[in-house]
């Protein structure tokens, strides 16, 4: 995977949380990525390289900027965080179950089927 790719990849995922955040409509969100096709490790990757390369941008600013070139600053791309990827992932690849594994302050919490369907 390379680094235009993990950055699609992260963009996408960004886009969906967006919506349900209430950011943006989901009309918005023209680019279609099936994500089902990656791997737990590989979403993992998509973010570590989008944050390597924010490290990267980062560290080439500061160096012009310690050199005295005149310079606007870096763009950097949003990252998810770990939670986010994993619940991507879940809801992507495990069906939901109304089975009801432990009860929290009066309120059932739910899980997924441990069966892997694909």
């Amino acid at each position: 995977m390379d680094t235009k790719e993990a950055k699609e990849i992260i963009g996408y995922i960004l886009e969906w949380q967006f919506v349900l955040m209430g950011v943006k409509e989901r009309e918005q969100i023209t680019e279609k990525k099936d994500l089902s096709k990656y791997s737990l490790s590989d979403l993992i990757k998509a973010n570590n390289l989008v944050q390597s390369d924010n490290k990267r941008k980062e560290k080439l600013h500061e160096y012009h900027k310690t050199k005295g070139h005149k310079t606007n600053g870096c763009t950097i791309r949003l990252i998810c965080a770990d939670r986010l990827i994993a619940a991507v992932y879940t809801a992507l690849h495990f069906s939901p179950s109304s089975e009801v594994i432990a009860l929290m302050h009066d309120r059932g919490v739910g899980c997924v089927k441990a069966k892997y369907d694909k």
